[in-house]
């Protein structure tokens, strides 16, 4: 296994890092993206400058770039993963031409925690010997020509711990190492003879800290605090309010460098690249990350190379399997006669942050240097807007000429959208290839002629259960009627799953929703779901949140759930899928019963307004959604439409030649391994059959929870809540 402990320690990092941004709000610096004392404008008053984006060739495909530094001559050295073998990489012409150095000795070619490249060209790098509580850290340093040695420097063992590893080490200069433990501490670290000069120590280890050097400071940041040293003193030195408060915007830092011996920082964050002298009072921000791959969702910065103030590297690593090369190096040049902010603005609206269009949005921008994609979710969680709120300030804004070119769908109510001609008609945007794609989802939203939303993802409703509780195949009625298959799972766990099923049988001619099949619906999963006395929210094993079939299937193998029920595409893991089905009592998965049939559930269904500004930009938008390329790419929001991205989700092919087993506290056992032809053309038959979208909308969902709730809950019953239901959703399909 192959381990970046640098990366270990930012995906560690990374969840409190996002509530961390988010408690703060992220509003960009007032600041032009340009170096300082650059940019102008041009003759019609356009502020211009901006830092422009290519990717580097490197010599081979490489899984991970551990590390990078720029040398005293000017040359550039590496330190990677690349075909299986670790390995020092240079270029004296900035990634024109490349030489390898040498490869890791053999016995460093496994194991290898966490790689460190000083300015000199050392290579420090941790090894992992023995295994479970004898596991040791054992410190290798590998000068500029390759002849290696060990660091005799070991990690005192903490009693607390069962046993202690490292999180992460950088190079201070060239003969020093910053090593950081799980407990938290620092040593620095003469590689020479393994003399701790001095540690630092900031409290608990649940406030984890992480280390960057600029010249001869070191600065550490956790999710609540910056803090300064010299390195040589270790004096603790004042980073600064301005930057305090900076990051506080801006986020955790990814990377840094100097080019100043430490009197200044650039730094990367989410939000894009930042230059701060330390105690000064402005940090400015040079790039916006909204403009290119820095502030990429599946991106990470790992090393951030300062050639000069205005042309700078950034070790990438990039996590989508399916994205090619997983790491590569960015190079960021000024120029001076680019606007600093794109001619066109495209903005692009969802009701919720979605994943796949924020990666979307990245990739589009990258190939489109003259657009500036403007992407907004509308819900946040913590401004106490309802979705109902928001779908009615995004009506007045369209209607006004103010809102945004493409709409992300999902949750909205389409056919009310197409009716008041708010959608332009598709027919022409994605016309060619109809064969490589599976046509029935992609023409879910057609009317008569016109096509007003498409969906670029999908998901199918599923259940999976021992033959005792559930048949392939089987209608709503046949399966409901087996008294308590649904018990111990929470009331609204049941209703949010079946409700897509079913919600697309209820709408009748007129539009209006029909009482007697919500009725029905309430009826049946009642009499499924049985009395549950103890009420199944008090139990310690209920359901986890979400929907997706794999959550419910761990449940189901632990006895607690007689049947699990879900979506399957999130987190499209078909080998596990199998792997339960074949632990169960005749076993078998397929599509979930209920009051519609081949049902799936649309997922970023993209519109164009009819209203907006780009609609040409729109349309390349849409198209680059449907791109191989962005197919390929999985976020968790769905299974590609496009048919041979979608075998290549779910065929396990990145276990080709590398097969292997895991084994789970359930019992069950399952192989990491290509999935045979039969059980590819199962799914691609199953996911063939899907003709139904399932209803897309979030006010009258919200409607059928919390009436669904009290039915099972024995609050109310039926009929009394299938009549509230109506009540509330008509009124609201009236407006």
């Amino acid at each position: 296994m192959k381990y970046k402990g640098f990366h270990r320690m930012i995906c560690i990092l990374l969840s409190a890092a996002l509530v961390f941004t988010s408690l703060a709000g992220c509003e960009k610096k007032g600041t032009s993206e340009s170096p300082s004392g650059a940019g102008g404008d041009d003759s019609g008053g356009r502020a211009m400058g901006r830092y422009m984006e290519e990717e580097l060739s490197l010599p081979a495909e490489f899984s991970s770039i551990y590390d990078m530094k720029k040398l005293e001559d000017g040359s550039i050295r590496i330190a990677g993963c690349s075909e299986d073998r670790e390995s020092v990489w240079e270029t004296k012409d900035v990634g024109i031409s490349w030489e390898k150095v040498y490869d890791f000795p053999e016995e460093l070619q496994d194991d290898v925690r966490d790689t460190a490249v000083s300015s000199g060209g050392r290579v420090a790098c941790v090894y992992d010997e023995g295994a479970d509580a004898d596991m040791k850290e054992i410190f290798y340093l590998m000068e500029p020509d390759g002849a290696f040695g060990r660091i005799p420097f070991e990690l005192p063992q903490a009693e607390e711990l069962y046993v202690n590893l490292v999180r992460q080490i950088l190079f201070v200069g060239n003969d020093r190492l910053l090593i950081c433990d799980d407990q938290g501490i620092f040593y620095l670290v003469n590689v020479a003879d393994g003399s701790v000069v001095r540690t630092f120590e900031f409290g608990n280890s649940e406030n984890m800290y992480v280390a960057f050097a600029m010249g001869k400071m070191l600065l550490f940041q956790s999710i609540s605090e910056v803090l300064l040293y010299d390195s040589e003193t270790g004096e603790q030195q004042s980073p600064g309010e301005a930057m305090q408060n900076g990051l506080t915007e801006s986020g955790m830092i990814r990377a840094a460098d100097t080019l100043d011996a430490g009197e200044s920082i650039y730094y990367v964050t989410e939000q894009g690249m930042y230059h701060y002298r330390f105690g000064g009072s402005v940090v400015e921000q040079l790039i916006d990350g909204e403009l290119n791959s820095l502030g990429s969702f599946s991106v990470d910065v790992g090393s951030l190379l300062m050639l000069e103030e205005r042309n700078l590297l950034a070790a990438k690593s990039d996590g989508n399997e399916e994205a090619g090369s997983k790491a590569g190096i960015l190079k960021f040049a000024y120029s001076e006669d680019t606007p600093a902010k794109p001619d066109k603005e495209l903005k692009v609206y969802s009701l919720y942050e979605d994943n796949s269009i924020r990666q979307a949005v990245g990739g589009f921008q990258k190939e489109h240097a003259d657009v500036y994609v403007h992407y907004e979710a509308a819900l946040s969680g913590e401004d106490g807007m309802t979705v109902s709120d928001a779908l009615k300030t995004l009506t007045t804004e369209i209607m006004a000429g103010k809102g945004p070119d493409v709409l992300v769908l999902d949750g909205m109510p389409i056919e009310t959208y197409a009716e008041k001609g708010i959608l332009r008609d598709l027919s022409s945007v994605i016309e060619e290839n109809k064969e490589e794609y599976f046509e029935d989802v992609r023409n879910a939203y057609r009317n008569k002629e016109e096509l007003c939303a498409v969906p670029t993802r999908f998901l199918i409703p599923m259940v999976q259960a021992g033959s005792a509780y559930y048949v392939p195949g089987e209608d709503f009625d046949t399966f409901t009627k087996r008294v308590g298959a649904l018990e111990n799972m929470e009331p609204e766990e049941v209703i949010s799953r079946f409700w897509y099923s079913s919600s697309a049988a209820w709408k009748k001619e007129d539009k209006t929703l029909d009482e007697s099949k919500v009725q029905e619906f309430f009826e049946g999963l009642k009499r499924a779901y049985g009395d549950s006395p103890e009420g199944a929210e008090e139990k310690e094993d209920s359901a986890l949140p979400g929907t997706d079939i794999m959550q419910g299937d761990f449940r189901l193998l632990a006895g607690t759930w007689k049947i699990s029920a879900g979506l399957f595409g999130a987190n499209p893991d078909y080998k596990f899928l199998l792997a339960v089905t074949e632990h169960l009592d005749g076993g078998d998965f397929g599509c979930m019963p209920g009051q519609a049939e081949h049902v799936f559930v649309p997922s970023v269904t993209v519109g164009i307004s009819s209203k907006g500004s780009q609609p040409e930009a729109a349309e390349q938008f849409v198209k680059y959604l449907f791109s191989g390329e962005m197919q390929k790419i999985s976020q968790g929001s769905g299974l590609p439409v496009q048919k041979e991205a979608f075998r290549s989700t779910i065929d396990g092919h990145q276990y080709e030649g590398n097969t292997s087993w895991v084994d789970l506290e359930e019992g069950i056992r399952f192989e990491l391994a290509p999935r045979t032809e039969e059980e590819i053309q199962r799914l691609m038959g199953l996911a063939e059959s899907l003709k139904t979208p399932a209803l897309q909308d979030e006010v009258i969902k919200e409607a059928v929870l919390e009436q669904g709730e009290k039915v099972l809950g024995g609050e109310t019953d039926p009929k009394e809540a299938a009549a509230a239901v109506a009540q509330k959703v008509n009124l609201y399909l009236a407006e």
